[in-house]
């Protein structure tokens, strides 16, 4: 059974071919209600950068004060 990160990490995959039809990736984060704590484990569990841009990447770090 998929569990919250894994559904977020199908949801970056999503972001990637849909770009959250314009609404940006932070707004994607927000509507996933994910938290820095989540975003860290995400990174660290999955081959994010796979399936998003460097940029997009450090857009989310910055939302949560990682860069």
């Amino acid at each position: 059974m998929a569990n919250k990160l894994d559904l977020a990490d199908a949801q970056f995959i999503g972001y990637w071919f849909g770009k959250w039809n314009g609404n940006g990736i932070i707004g994607m984060v927000q509507a996933m209600n994910l938290t820095k704590k989540e975003w860290v484990k995400l990174k660290s569990d999955y081959p994010i950068e796979a399936n998003m841009d460097e940029s997009d990447i450090k857009e989310v770090d910055a939302h949560f004060g990682l860069s």
